[in-house]
């Protein structure tokens, strides 16, 4: 939109011995931690590079153990590295914009000392509750130096509120995605098929709830008249097909792996339903990806994609674990007329053409006072 942008992408590091440890017992971590994103390396360097024509670091920032705050020293010292470098560049900014609990609403805290008349507006992508146990009684000064508190969905606002009041400047940032990758129709191959073809794209990790899918579409179709494909890669591939071939669908199920953004949007538009039902998901961009080709998509409730797919309009909403209430809503798809699904369909394909990367940005802008 012709605006300057610089973006500061901060990584933390660890002791060298926390590598060496996290590298030895990789398999038991992940089991732990419930997840494949263990770092195994330390970043010794800031990596300076551009995109899109916005310069980005992104930057090692220490601290002694995972999941804690970061000391004051190493916030006062980024901080007055972010001011240094503004200044060698000749870069004044008018807001300051940032994601994620931590360490931005320290660092926050800190800038505003040097910047104590420009906006700062940050969101938060985690469960409100992190917020106190991180900060502690630091937490209600840390927030007041915050013009405009953005949350990923209703929901996530809502449990902000009950904690902490109401008496910030709170608004809801989804994401978008690329105008292109909405078709302008629902592809002539949607729902002619009386055997169903859905989609699974994501990590597979224990969160991605793949186990429940597989579960309800064994109990929705015991005649395995389905097709799924399973596109990603991650620590529950050894489980996934051990189900898979518990309940005999080695000709039902394909595990394509991991694919490319653009490879994904060829797979969706060749698909009738896609299949999520993560928790936590702050807001997963698939699920619109998957809506933008016209896709019949099942998310969670009370999830980031909640309120964007309106149950039996634009798609459906399950519980995360519920294994037959997946199944029902499954059936209840594969019932409808040709008429009803396309009508979903195209609703959702709407959704979309709503959520573009430039409508979103422009959103978001407006609601911090940019534009």
């Amino acid at each position: 939109m012709g605006h300057e942008v610089k973006v500061i992408h901060y990584r933390s590091v660890f002791p060298t011995l926390f590598y060496f440890i996290a590298r030895l017992f990789k398999t038991l971590i992940k089991k732990i931690f419930k997840t494949d994103f263990i770092p195994f390396h330390k970043l010794k360097s800031a990596i300076h590079y551009e995109m899109d024509g916005v310069k980005i670091t992104s930057e090692p920032i220490f601290k002694l153990i995972p999941h804690i705050r970061f000391s004051n020293s190493v916030i006062n010292r980024k901080t007055k590295k972010i001011v240094k470098d503004n200044q060698e560049s000749n870069f004044i900014p008018d807001a300051v914009i940032g994601h994620f609990l931590n360490p931005q609403l320290q660092i926050f805290n800190s800038l505003r000392n040097f910047y104590p008349k420009i906006k700062f507006s940050l969101v938060f992508h985690e469960n409100p509750i992190e917020i106190a146990k991180l900060y502690g009684l630091n937490v209600k000064k840390y927030l007041r130096n915050i013009d405009y508190i953005g949350f990923r969905f209703e929901k996530m606002q809502h449990n902000f509120e009950s904690i902490f009041g109401s008496e910030y400047s709170f608004f809801l940032c989804p994401s978008g995605i690329p105008e292109d990758y909405i078709l302008h129709a629902v592809p002539p191959s949607k729902f002619k098929n009386p055997k169903l073809s859905i989609a699974f794209v994501g990590m597979l990790i224990p969160l991605k709830n793949v186990d429940v899918t597989l579960s309800a579409l064994v109990k929705a179709f015991p005649q395995k008249n389905f097709s799924f494909k399973l596109i990603g890669e991650g620590m529950m591939l050894s489980n996934i097909v051990s189900q898979i071939k518990e309940f005999e669908l080695t000709n039902n199920v394909i595990l394509l792996g991991k694919k490319s953004r653009l490879n994904v949007q060829d797979e969706l538009m060749n698909t009738d339903v896609f299949v999520m039902v993560s928790s936590p998901e702050a807001f997963g961009l698939v699920y619109l990806e998957a809506m933008g080709k016209g896709c019949i998509s099942i998310g969670t409730k009370g999830q980031g994609i909640d309120g964007v797919i309106k149950h039996g309009e634009n798609g459906f909403l399950c519980d995360s674990r519920n294994v037959q209430a997946l199944a029902d809503i499954l059936l209840d798809i594969q019932r409808m007329t040709f008429e009803e699904k396309m009508s979903i369909s195209e609703r959702a394909m709407q959704t979309a053409r709503d959520m573009t990367d430039q409508k979103v940005a422009l959103s978001y802008l407006k609601k911090i006072g940019l534009v």
